[in-house]
Formats: C-alpha cells, sequence, structure tokens
C-alpha cells in the first residue's frame, strides 16, 4: 500500500534525456499518495534539466510559477536538420555549412526581445482539438501558425564553424527548438537543438534540484520530504 504523503511545495527535479516530463510524475505517484500533483512547464523527452514538481497545495501555484522567465542551455548544430527541430529521428535535409563564426554574433541580435516564432509541427499546439504532433505524426499538413515570445537575453558559451552553444533566458511559451532553426536560417543555414538543457524557471534552479535516478532510489517518505521545498 501507498504512503500518503501530506506535505505541499515543490521538488525540483533534475530530468534527464529520454524520460517525459509525465513520466516523471507517473513515477511519484507509483511511489507515493497524493492529494494533487502537477508540473510548471513541460521538458520534451530529449530535454534535461529542472523539472519543477508541485505536491499538494503547491499545484495551486503552478500557473503563478509557470509565467515567470526560464533560462535555457542549447546547443544548435548546423549543416543538417530534423522533422522535430532536435535531435529525434533521422535527418530530413543536410547541406555544406558556408557561413562565417565571425558573423553568428551579429545574428544573435536580431533576435532578442518580442517577435513571432513558428510553432514547430511536433509540439503540443492543438489546431480543432488535436495536437500538432498528432498530425505531423500522421502526415497531415498544418498551415503555418506564429505567436508572440519574448527573448530577454543570449549568452554566447561557445562557438565553432559547425555548432553554436547558448544560455537563453526567455519568457513561458518560447521554443527552443524553433529558435535552433530560426538561428541557422538567418544564417543561411540549416540546424537543429542537439542538446536543451533547462536551469531555471523563476527563483528555482537546477542546483537545487535531486537527480531523477535518486528518486527512483526513495525508499521511504523522508526521502521525498527532505528534499521538498515547502510552502
Amino acid at each position: 500500500m501507498k504512503t500518503n504523503f501530506p506535505h505541499s511545495g515543490w521538488l525540483v527535479v533534475n530530468k534527464p534525456q529520454g524520460v517525459e516530463s509525465f513520466g516523471v510524475v507517473r513515477k511519484l505517484k507509483f511511489l507515493y499518495q497524493f492529494n494533487k500533483i502537477g508540473f510548471a512547464g513541460t521538458l520534451d523527452p530529449l530535454a534535461s534539466g529542472l523539472l519543477l514538481i508541485a505536491l499538494n497545495k503547491a499545484t495551486k501555484l503552478i500557473p503563478q510559477i509557470h509565467s515567470a522567465s526560464k533560462i535555457y542551455e542549447v546547443q544548435i548544430r548546423l549543416g543538417a536538420t530534423t522533422p522535430t527541430l532536435d535531435a529525434e529521428g533521422r535527418y530530413s535535409a543536410m547541406q555544406d555549412i558556408s557561413s562565417d563564426p565571425l558573423n553568428y554574433r551579429n545574428n544573435l541580435r536580431q533576435f532578442i526581445g518580442t517577435y513571432q516564432q513558428r510553432i514547430p509541427n511536433f509540439s503540443a499546439h492543438k489546431l480543432s482539438g488535436k495536437n500538432f504532433y498528432e498530425l505531423a505524426r500522421n502526415n497531415q499538413a498544418i498551415e503555418e501558425r506564429f505567436k508572440s515570445v519574448a527573448l530577454h537575453s543570449i549568452k554566447i558559451l561557445s562557438m565553432t564553424p559547425s555548432t553554436i552553444h547558448l544560455q537563453l533566458e526567455c519568457q513561458t511559451g518560447f521554443y527552443v527548438r524553433a529558435f535552433a532553426s530560426e538561428l541557422a536560417s538567418s544564417l543561411g543555414e540549416l540546424g537543429y537543438a542537439e542538446m536543451i538543457k533547462r536551469l531555471k524557471i523563476g527563483s528555482f534552479s537546477i542546483e537545487q534540484s535531486v537527480n531523477f535516478e535518486k528518486i527512483l532510489a526513495f525508499s521511504s517518505i523522508h526521502d521525498l520530504h527532505s528534499h521538498l521545498i515547502t510552502i
């Protein structure tokens, strides 16, 4: 019989690649009984980093936390693209890289601020009650849709002729995968997000997180409570 967990607060999880956000919630629900559980901000299965889990009364604060700014680390691979704009699946197109890395910094500046970003076909955005990714997987035509997004800052971590490694601070609703493709396109290149890692949501940071693998080894209610940021 599962142990009831009566405490309310936030569990800051360091999600690895290959695990769905809902998969983290399902594992916690398998281990413990909660009145309510949810999370603020979905991470794609191939993205890693900070996943903020709300337990019990903290679920009421999800809309407030979800609207907070977020910080991501992303590595963009030039010279190829994929249907999902990340490392999932095979290349859908490839081309030789012809742009000069000295131009990368200048092209980054145009994305700072608010702009209209194309919504990726492989996303949870809905059209007539269906998610875009459902339509894309069924090879159904999807009309281009755009949304207003805000990118507050870009920090260059490293650059090579074929990769651009960045730290981004953005507002909720920003598609990092789409940005990778947009930046590459602005350089006259193909590109996709080879790696995405979320570092921060509002005041919560990756330094406060517990590894998902450690959660799998939890054996008592005290293990979970010792990692909870209570409210």
